[in-house]
């Protein structure tokens, strides 16, 4: 897929930030910078938490809380670091509008003149929001929504997803006075986040649109209602960037109904409706004042059996844990269901398995999929150890 000529001698600069928010007054609070050469190889990695100087916002969408950013640098401190790999380097970003932006607001409040040129943005070259465009391609996505995890695989996905060179014209930044600062505060990524059903449902949807301007909006739009809650602060920012984006009522109005369209696509994807499936396309409609819309159904399921008859055929699926933490592997717990008198089977088929255990319930798994298509119940890990433990 060549989607741009090759302009030799050109250097690329990734660029990720986490921020406060996304309104004029938000700050970034961290920042990661890939460079790539001219053949699109690394030649440099760059990122550190900053200290915003102010509250530092969703702490559920960044992961950052302000006990991380003691003794953080201010992005006058890391400016000048900052600036030595952006200048004469065409901006890459997955929502360039937005990275962009924030960066260059940064700069603003400290009086430097920055020209960011025509950089990348590899939201509106392929359409997906960054996990999915990562499915795609065959990328890893490790700690999403932690700025260099997100920068290198922004990076990743320009080396694979473009047969040659993207073109652009370099940024620029002159007038910064700050002297160059080598300090930086990184995070480590946290490999344990929770994932929310809002969250894993929004993993799942595709933005319903190919149009520049209506991707960077819903881009903001995921963001925003990651917690199922949109501020009166938030509605304002939204209303500002539609504004900027040159996006109409007519236009926002009709982004709101797809992107609900979009997130039923991903709740039918595996043929199932769940109630919490259900709750978050119902608040989002809310939330976004769509009415008369029509969310399909509650699926009906299969009921959780009150107890295991013995013999039952009991199949077993994802990575569980015990009330302690610590890992089960599949051995052990089929070892448990066979004292228990039951029968452990290594797949999940109409005729040959009865139930199906798995780690969470709410899983995409190919297993729980087969599970729902035939009506065999599904028991978390949790309620088929409480029921084991009931027979002694």
């Amino acid at each position: 897929m060549t989607l741009f000529s090759r302009t030799a001698g050109r250097q690329f600069a990734v660029v990720d930030v986490e921020t406060t928010g996304f309104g004029h007054y938000d700050r970034v609070l961290e920042v990661a910078i890939v460079v790539l050469d001219e053949s699109l190889e690394v030649i440099d990695e760059y990122d550190t938490l900053i200290d915003p100087q102010r509250d530092v916002g969703p702490v559920h969408v960044h992961g950052i809380t302000p006990s991380m950013l003691a003794g953080a640098p201010t992005f006058g401190e890391v400016a000048a670091a900052v600036a030595a790999r952006l200048n004469e380097r065409i901006l890459v970003a997955h929502n360039l509008s937005f990275d962009q932006r924030m960066i260059c607001r940064e700069y603003e409040r400290l009086r430097a003149d920055v020209d960011p040129g025509e950089g990348v943005c590899t939201l509106r070259q392929t359409g997906e929001k960054l996990n999915c465009a990562c499915r795609t391609w065959g990328i890893e996505l490790d700690h999403h929504h932690r700025a260099l995890a997100d920068a290198r695989a922004t990076a990743r996905l320009l080396q694979r997803a473009f047969d040659e060179s993207p073109y652009g014209i370099p940024a620029r930044v002159a007038g910064l006075r700050q002297p160059l600062n080598p300090r930086t505060l990184r995070r480590e990524a946290n490999s344990c986040d929770e994932v929310t059903p809002m969250e894993r449902l929004v993993s799942r949807t595709r933005y319903p649109t190919s149009d520049g301007a209506l991707l960077s909006y819903l881009d903001a739009l995921d963001w925003v209602l990651d917690d199922l809650v949109i501020t009166r602060a938030e509605e304002q920012h939204l209303l500002e960037l539609a504004a900027d984006l040159g996006l109409g009522a007519d236009d926002v109005a009709i982004a709101h109904r797809r992107y609900l369209d979009s997130m039923v696509c991903a709740a039918k994807r595996d043929h199932v409706i769940t109630e919490q499936e259900h709750a978050a396309i119902s608040q989002v409609a809310r939330l976004l004042r769509v009415v008369d819309y029509a969310i399909p159904d509650v699926t009906e399921t299969a009921a959780r059996p009150d107890s295991i008859p013995e013999g039952t055929r009991v199949c077993f699926t994802g990575a569980a844990v015990d009330e302690c933490g610590n890992p089960l592997r599949r051995g052990d717990l089929e070892a448990m269901a066979a004292q228990a008198g039951l029968q452990p089977v290594g797949s999940v088929t109409k005729r040959g398995c009865d139930l199906l255990v798995a780690a969470d319930p709410e899983s995409r798994s190919g297993k729980a999929a087969t599970a729902r298509k035939f009506g065999i119940p599904i028991m978390s890990v949790g309620d088929f150890l409480q029921e084991l433990g009931g027979r002694s």
